[in-house]
């Protein structure tokens, strides 16, 4: 399929909205906007999966040394019955229903400590996107005083034109 004369193409649009074409137009600032914008995404693709794969050893590491460090501490016992127990049929004298009684056993075993690796997994890749957002913030911000003080300065020069030398 060709593309009609004068719409720009897929690749074109995407590199408009992401401020990748080679407009004259666009200022300094946006284009190191961008790149910013990029080089963050990059770090987040790169360093996320390495940083995901620390933090899911450490917690493997550290829970697999919590139970037999708890162990040594500890010991874990769990009741099972193995008879179920009958329910009270008839109140006696004082009001008190009987009391039934059920065979019981008792079960050593560790404890189920759950699965701390993904948590620890999601907790590392959102704080590294809080600090990522936090660094695109902070250019942002520096960007946008450079742009206004341009502006001021630009406005400086051509403002006097324009208002017939009021400022």
């Amino acid at each position: 399929m060709q593309t009609m004369p004068g719409r720009p193409r897929r690749r074109m649009r995407l590199a408009r909205a992401l401020g990748l074409d080679r407009n004259p137009l666009r200022r300094a600032s946006d284009r190191a906007e961008t790149w910013t914008r990029i080089g963050l995404l990059a770090v987040f693709l790169i360093a996320g999966p390495i940083a995901a794969l620390g933090a899911a050893g450490w917690a493997s590491h550290t829970g697999a040394s919590a139970p037999r460090a708890h162990a040594a501490q500890t010991h874990h016992a769990q009741a099972a019955a193995f008879q179920p127990a009958l329910a009270p049929t008839y109140l006696d004298r004082a009001g008190w229903g009987s009391q039934a009684r059920t065979g019981t056993r008792w079960e050593s075993g560790a404890a189920s400590t759950g699965s701390p690796e993904v948590l620890a997994v999601v907790m590392t890749l959102a704080l590294m996107v809080l600090g990522l957002l936090a660094a695109l913030r902070l250019t942002r911000a520096f960007l946008t005083r450079r742009r206004l003080a341009a502006w001021e300065a630009a406005w400086s020069r051509v403002g006097p034109q324009w208002s017939g030398g009021r400022t």
